[in-house]
């Protein structure tokens, strides 16, 4: 992932570790597949949305997504558990932090 350094303003292509959590604030078709590629990658993936429920829809929806993979043989059943696991659907910004 690209992060830029707000001392520097430049762009460094050093990964997130696996420790970092991941924010993704609205849970439409983007939010839904960014939250995606980071939980299957081992992030613990934090999703809030203005609208109420969309975030818990969202993670119900990406969990089914890891699912359907586990049940074409793209991934295991066990990473598809792990990953849905990682999903977390918050209420307000300050759960972000």
């Amino acid at each position: 992932m690209r992060r830029i350094s707000p001392e520097s303003e430049t762009v460094s292509q050093s990964p997130l570790s696996q420790q970092a959590v991941v924010a993704v604030v609205g849970t439409g078709a983007m939010g839904a597949g960014i939250a995606q590629v980071a939980a299957q990658a081992g992030h613990v993936v934090k999703l809030l949305d203005n609208r109420p429920g969309a975030a818990a829809k969202a993670v119900d929806g990406i969990r089914a997504q890891f699912a359907k993979l586990a049940e074409k043989g793209k991934i295991s059943a066990e990473a598809a558990q792990a990953a849905g696991e990682r999903l977390v659907a918050v209420a307000q910004l300050a759960d972000l932090a």
